[in-house]
């Protein structure tokens, strides 16, 4: 016999998870800018994270080509990300 009122009236409540294609823009950002400082950690500050609609556009410097590759690489493994922009400029 279960009271009025207990809990184990009602289904329980489970959060739905967010499917990659409607995470906000935002918590993806925290998310690439925190991979690119882990893969790139002493070009990270320079490079600036534009994300729209699920797309990052990567601007800024890299030191090397292969960072500049790494970067891109680090925010397309993010997942809800839909497409990278590369307009890294590298220093020669």
């Amino acid at each position: 016999m279960l009271a009025a009122g207990c809990a184990a009236n009602k289904p329980a409540q489970v959060p739905r998870p967010v499917p990659a294609a409607e995470r906000p823009d935002e918590a993806m950002g925290k998310e690439v800018r925190y991979r690119i400082q882990t893969q790139c950690p002493g070009d990270a500050m320079n490079i600036k994270i534009i994300i729209s609609d699920g797309v990052v556009t990567l601007q800024g410097v890299a030191s090397s080509q292969s960072v500049a590759w790494r970067a891109q690489a680090a925010a397309q493994s993010v997942s809800g990300v839909k497409a990278v922009r590369s307009e890294l400029l590298v220093r020669r």
